[in-house]
Order: structure tokens, then sequence, then C-alpha cells
């Protein structure tokens, strides 16, 4: 497994500045600004050729999707390692995923490849059946919204213990945060297992952009 060199940041640190967002006049111009903003942060993360025109075509053997994966498995042992007490209320990966190196678009190993990361996004990483694509939807470009909603789920969850977040999640955090200081509202606790906390008031990305898709 290889992770993102250069690029976990330690849990509690500020992350780099984000840009502002406009709201957008379609849903089609709001999918298309997530997968440019999806696509930046895969070409930082992996020095990929990819932008939201080609978003797909690179995603479809899934081999990126399983390097990105297996990255976040990486980084999640790394932070168990670094700060057991804290990583035992995250859940996290405890395995990554295998992944066929030679698959080409449209074959049976890109579409075992796109399914062993949906899997594992299913049972390692907990991302509810809302949030969730199968195959089909990306290969064949079914539902590419929740293409793009499941990874951005997948960049909140692995900003927990320290790979680096897509702007949107970034901005998610800002805006929890400054809600979380005009309500004075105390941070989320534990509970009483030392489990982790609900979840903070996250925004739907639906929020930031002034409406749904």
């Amino acid at each position: 497994m290889s992770q993102p060199g250069g690029h976990r940041r330690r849990p509690g640190t500020p992350g780099p500045p984000v840009r502002s967002i406009r709201p957008f006049k379609s849903s089609e111009q709001y999918l298309d600004a997530m997968k440019e903003d999806l696509a930046e942060w895969l070409q930082d993360l992996y020095g990929l050729n990819i932008n939201a025109a080609n978003f797909l075509q690179v995603l479809e053997t899934g081999l990126v999707l399983c390097r990105h994966a297996n990255a976040i498995t990486e980084a999640a042992l790394a932070f168990l390692a670094e700060a057991p007490a804290l990583a035992r209320r995250i859940p996290m990966p405890q395995a990554g995923v295998s992944c066929n190196g030679a698959a080409q678009p449209g074959t049976f190993q890109a579409r075992d490849n796109v399914s062993n990361f949906i899997q594992w996004c299913r049972k390692e990483m907990g991302i509810q059946e809302v949030l969730m694509f199968e195959t089909e939807d990306l290969v064949l470009r079914k539902n590419v919204k929740n293409v793009v909603l499941c990874l951005l789920e997948l960049g909140r969850r692995a900003w927990r213990f320290g790979v680096a977040a897509p702007t949107l999640v970034q901005l998610e955090e800002e805006i929890d945060e400054e809600l979380r200081q005009e309500l004075a509202l105390p941070l989320p606790q534990p509970g009483p297992d030392g489990s982790e906390p609900c979840e903070p008031l996250h925004m739907p990305s639906s929020v930031l952009y002034g409406q749904g898709i």
C-alpha cells in the first residue's frame, strides 16, 4: 500500500486555506464544480493528469480508487500507532483492498476493481448506503452524483486521521466551527464507552452551493 507522500497532516492542525465558492445556476454546474474539486484533490495527492472533463474516465478502471483506499488504510494504521487512545474513538479501516493493476477500461477486471473499492467503503469505512454507488454508476455513468458524494464522504472520514481533504470538506469544517461559535455549542464529546461522538454539524454540500442536485 502506498500512502500519498507529503499530504498527511497531523489531526488538529489547520489545513491549507480554501477558496470561496459561489452559488451555481444549475445542478449540472454544481456537479461539475464538485468533480473539479475532487479532481484537483486527487491530482494533488497522486500527481494524476485529472480534471473535471476526464474525471470519470480516470476513475473507471478502479486503479485510482483502490490506490486511494490503500493509502487511507495505511494512513489510518499510522495514526493508530501514533495516537492509539484517540484512534480507538474513530472508526478506521483495518484492511486495504485488492486491485488488478493491469485492468483496462470496460473490462471485467476494471469492474472488479471498482466493486472491491465499493465493498471496502461499506465494510471498512462504514459509509452510509444513501451515499454509496454501484459499479455501473461509474462504469456506465448511471449515477455520477453518488460517485461524487461517496468520494466526498470518504474525504471527510479520512481527514480525521490525517489524509488531506477536498476543498468542500474543508469548507464544511469551517462552517461547522463558525456555527458552533455563533450558537455557543460545545464540542462533540465521546460516548460513555469512549466511542466516537455523534457527527458534528456537517453542512451538506448542497447547502454550501445554495441548492440541491
